[in-house]
């Protein structure tokens, strides 16, 4: 009924003589014993097998001893077992354990009761927890997140469907880690047992590294493999892939990745996304994105989409267009998406509470080519102003004492990006320059004004959206940064005169008419 597999290395014979004695005593269900010898160098401890395993006695265990000329490693060594078994399940035994009590009854019963558990191993003295910062450790639980290879029990065509170990991993480490989450993967179930044994750690562990075998450099390798496979599982027990998203860039480039974050989160419901980027506040609370990476770290994946240069190898494609060719995906907008907080919803609505039909204006710093000047901000709050609509300035900039256009309510350089785009949103009209701020005034469906200088709409906005109104530099040469293939400059021969070209009075008309247009009902 059970083959039980062993592998030893010039096992120390005291713990070897306990282990095969137990192993006599408390193994009634044992009909095979194979034991494949990773090249000791001596042979004392088939001694011991043959004193409690006569083979001239018909006792019902049959017993194989396979003498390998090299060590082939512990995984190799079990599966070279698996394909002399005989009986309709099988063990997998350290050479360094003891029992106590019979100890695979209770396995096999759990076995034959729920044909959806794979493997059953003991529930103390394992280790047994899978998670990004804790491989292997202990948790006392009858559901093990895998089943340690020191001692289990599983049924032999099973491990032979699954070829048991996965031989990448040599001389030992991960390899169990990597056989109880393939199981699991495709449904299966694994349970521990409460037995009476004792595991004797480590004995073969120091006699290799006291002989210079590299087994931590070995460690090293596995770990790197099991990682790239099982990332997904490890940071958010999922068993899909792991996917890289890398992007660089403005952080309104990053902002821009989220419609193709939520396409890739649906084309790939169970794997983990990983954003590597140095802008994470643009995408804060992003519920698609499983982790952030530290831009330039190496991170094991199975996907990486390199968004670099994905829009700066063709500027005359939207950028949002030129994600999703890279990612292979249909994103369903071209506007990002907004993660707001409940705490953060209700901080605004309490510094809003005696505004009402307010314009924000965008006072934050911008790139060349893009930057409208502060004193036409001025200008233009003050016509505002007088028109009887309140001004709240927002936005970030580095100027130490920036001159706040008289505004009835200044945030600039106090809220989070999360909370300046509900500001925006909750506003009568957005008015700024081509950057985040008008990212999520489009993402928020907040009537809004935009002006383009070395940008065109159509390549960097969602020109369908009927609250957007455009005011575009009347210089021919506008919308420069479309013009060549390649690149991540702008290089300008007239010293960016595009959005100073720009006058008050073209804004102020766009603001008059988008005031005429009406009230949108309150969001």
């Amino acid at each position: 009924m059970l083959t039980v597999s062993v592998t030893v290395l010039s096992p120390d014979l005291n713990i070897f003589q306990n282990f095969i004695k137990s192993l006599r005593q408390f193994t009634p269900e044992m009909t095979q014993l194979l034991i494949y010898d990773n090249a000791s160098e001596t042979k004392e401890f088939t001694t011991i097998v043959n004193q409690y395993f006569d083979p001239s006695k018909s006792d019902g265990v049959t017993v194989k001893i396979t003498h390998g000329d090299k060590n082939i490693g512990f995984g190799a060594a079990h599966n070279h077992n698996l394909a002399h078994a005989q009986g309709r399940y099988f063990a997998v035994l350290n050479d360094d354990i003891e029992f106590f009590e019979n100890w695979a009854t209770p396995m096999i019963e759990i076995l034959d009761k729920n044909q959806k558990v794979a493997q059953a191993g003991p529930k103390k003295e394992v280790f047994n927890t899978l998670g990004a910062d804790n491989i292997g450790g202990w948790e006392d639980t009858d559901e093990p997140a895998y089943c340690e290879a020191s001692c289990f029990v599983m049924p032999t065509a099973l491990a032979k469907k699954y070829r048991l170990f996965d031989e990448q991993y040599q001389y030992g480490y991960f390899e169990d880690m990597d056989l109880s989450l393939r199981l699991r993967k495709d449904g299966y179930l694994l349970r521990n047992t409460d037995i009476k044994w004792q595991h004797h750690r480590g004995t073969t562990t120091v006699k290799m590294i006291m002989n210079n075998f590299d087994l931590p450099g070995y460690y090293i390798a596995n770990d790197y493999l099991f990682r790239k496979k099982w990332n997904a599982y490890l940071m958010r027990q999922k068993f899909g892939k792991t996917i890289v998203i890398k992007r660089e860039g403005e952080i309104e480039d990053v902002y821009l990745t989220t419609p193709i974050i939520e396409a890739l989160k649906e084309k790939h419901p169970d794997s983990l996304i990983i954003l590597m980027t140095r802008f994470t506040d643009a995408v804060e609370g992003c519920f698609s994105i499983d982790a952030h990476a530290n831009f330039g770290a190496p991170v094991p994946c199975d996907i990486l989409i390199d968004l670099d240069y994905a829009y700066e190898k063709d500027f005359r494609k939207h950028i949002v267009d030129c994600y999703a060719e890279v990612a292979k995906v249909k994103p369903k907008k071209r506007t990002g998406d907004l993660y707001t907080e409940k705490k953060d919803v209700e901080y605004v609505k309490n510094i809003l509470k005696d505004m009402s039909d307010f314009v924000a204006l965008d006072y934050g710093d911008n790139i060349q080519g893009r930057k409208w000047k502060k004193q036409n901000y001025i200008e233009l709050g003050h016509r505002i102003k007088q028109d009887g609509f309140k001004i709240v300035t927002v936005g970030k900039t580095s100027e130490q004492h920036p001159d706040h256009l008289d505004a009835d309510l200044n945030l600039i350089n106090v809220l989070s990006l999360p909370q300046t785009a509900l500001v925006i949103s909750k506003s009568r009209l957005f008015i700024g320059s081509d950057g985040l701020l008008s990212h999520y005034a489009q993402t928020t469906h907040a009537p809004h004004i935009i002006l383009f200088g070395c940008t065109s709409p159509e390549y960097v906005s969602d020109t369908s959206l009927t609250m957007f109104t455009q005011v575009v530099t009347p210089v021919a040469c506008r919308g420069c940064r479309h013009r060549y293939a390649s690149g991540t400059t702008v290089l300008c021969q007239r010293n960016f005169m595009c959005m100073d070209s720009i006058s008050v009075d073209m804004v102020y008309e766009a603001f008059k008419e988008s005031i005429a247009k009406g009230k949108p009902e309150q969001k």
